[in-house]
């Protein structure tokens, strides 16, 4: 998987077949195919992978008596530090969460792993902590300034310091805490 990752973002999905992905691996295709049926069912396998390392990331040392707001700061940036430290991983899950050989099935599993973020959210809702908003609006509006502040920083060679990423989380906490006033 790691070869593939490694491959996958060097050459693109059309520029890397099995062959390629077995020969750098030190294997034979045909250890491939025992495995996966085909070259999208890797991908769907290794997609779920990297989803499976950011919860674990995200919830290292995750601590559920904190505040809602303490719990989500840790979270965000936790996801945040994790694809700083792989940014391939943050590279294919940009450039495949929406290709159209991410099967349904592997869209449905990577929700369920993502699962115990929900159930945050969810909890975090119900306690009135956030705003009361559909999962995946609450979701684009966390996610994507990560995913630009992660390609400034990959791309621009913006660096990322603690100071800023302590501004963003606290603006993204501001986007979604509920206030009563409103």
């Amino acid at each position: 998987m790691k070869t593939t990752l490694e491959l996958l973002s060097e050459h693109g999905f059309h520029g890397t077949p099995i062959s390629l992905i077995a020969q750098h691996a030190g294997v034979g295709a045909g250890t491939i195919y025992r495995y996966f049926s085909n070259k999208e069912e890797l991908i769907n396998e290794l997609f779920k992978a990297i989803k499976r390392d950011i919860i674990k990331a995200m919830l290292h040392d995750y601590r559920e008596e904190g505040t809602y707001k303490e719990r989500f700061k840790h979270l965000w940036r936790n996801m945040l530090r994790f694809f700083m430290d792989r940014p391939k991983d943050f590279q294919f899950i940009e450039q495949y969460r929406y290709a159209p050989y991410m099967s349904n099935l592997t869209r449905e599993e990577s929700f369920m792993i993502l699962s115990p973020i929900m159930m945050f959210f969810i909890e975090s809702k119900r306690a009135k902590a956030m705003k009361d908003l559909p999962l995946y609006t609450i979701i684009a509006l966390l996610y994507g300034p990560i995913v630009s502040l992660l390609k400034q920083h990959i791309d621009n060679n913006q660096t990322l310091t603690n100071e800023r990423i302590d501004q963003a989380v606290e603006a993204c906490w501001d986007a979604v805490r509920y206030r009563q006033s409103d």
